[in-house]
């Protein structure tokens, strides 16, 4: 698993490529073998202790009801041949990171 901040992406040797993009940083990975897989972390959920440092179960809850923390991500997936077209990850970063803002005056009045 590896820091994924905003995309991950695979591509086989016909020049097609899958993009996943995600609008948070998260945990993911990539394997190119035979059968070529992305995984991204949605929750780090362990309900036993693995033993890797803390000495206790990994299970963040909303202490209010008890239930596991729940995280509304979004994902973004383009799937493009390169020698056909062009990635769209860029633009899709742009909508994502640096949103169109509205500003409103409503007391303007002409010539002051």
């Amino acid at each position: 698993m590896y820091p994924i901040t905003s995309a991950i992406a695979i591509r086989n040797g016909t020049g097609t490529q899958v993009t996943l993009m995600n609008d948070r940083a998260q945990a993911g990975s990539a394997d190119l073998s035979d059968k070529a897989t992305i995984e991204m972390m949605q929750h780090r959920r362990i309900l036993k202790d693995d033993g890797k440092g803390v000495a206790e179960p990994l299970n963040e809850t909303d202490t209010s009801d008890g239930l596991a923390l729940q995280v509304n991500a979004r994902y973004y997936m383009q799937i493009f041949n390169q020698d056909k077209g062009k990635s769209l990850q860029r633009v899709q970063q742009i909508r994502l990171q640096d949103p169109l803002q509205y500003f409103f005056i409503f007391d303007f009045k002409e010539g002051s």
